[in-house]
């Protein structure tokens, strides 16, 4: 049965809490999810061509803390995994700069999801800077069905995370994260994406 058709069936026709535990909305006869990942700011320092690499880590990096990010990559239904989206991914370096010119593209990376939605890269918690908490960027780009996601990733703990945020886009709880120790007791973080679909394909 088609998920509108059910929706209807069940007699819900405002919102309902799918299997996901995201609200399923109806709106001018659409069915769509409260699950998709917000959007956040670009910022000035994104590079094209970024190699394609999975460790962003380079010889004389003083951060104390390193870091494995991992996560999956998810369609507008907020359970089916997609495959080949492909990801940039940035962060300032230790020295709280962004490397805009060197051919080493010092902590970017161009990663691509595999047959079950999965990414991870390998690097280091970043510094706050100018006011800014830490954060790394992410742009994944719009594929033959989903719209470009062009958002960030924070940790929970860092109080320069306030209340109101001075920037555009507003914090999401769902995008400010705790770092835990991985089976390998390597500190890991992990963000789950959700893309929405392309207008003309709703």
């Amino acid at each position: 049965m088609e998920r509108r058709k059910f929706i209807k069936f069940l007699g819900l026709t405002a919102f309902a809490v799918s299997t996901t535990g995201f609200k399923l909305i109806e709106e001018n006869d659409m069915i769509s999810t409260n699950c998709a990942t917000s959007s956040d700011m670009l910022g000035p320092f994104f590079r094209k061509n970024a190699p394609k690499r999975n460790d962003l880590t380079y010889k004389g990096n003083k951060s104390e803390i390193p870091l494995k990010v991992v996560g999956q990559v998810f369609g507008n239904d907020c359970t089916t995994p997609l495959s080949n989206i492909e990801l940039d991914v940035w962060h300032c370096d230790h020295r709280r700069r962004y490397d805009m010119k060197s051919d080493k593209f010092r902590c970017r990376g161009k990663l691509f999801t595999n047959e079950n939605g999965e990414y991870w890269f390998k690097t280091f918690v970043p510094p706050p800077y100018q006011g800014r908490p830490k954060h790394i960027h992410y742009l994944i780009h719009e594929s033959a069905r989903h719209q470009e996601l062009i958002t960030q990733l924070y940790f929970r703990g860092d109080n320069k995370i306030k209340k109101k945020n001075w920037m555009k886009y507003p914090w999401d709880e769902k995008r400010i994260l705790d770092i835990y120790k991985n089976k390998d007791k390597m500190p890991e973080v992990r963000l789950d994406l959700y893309l929405k679909l392309k207008e003309n394909l709703k």
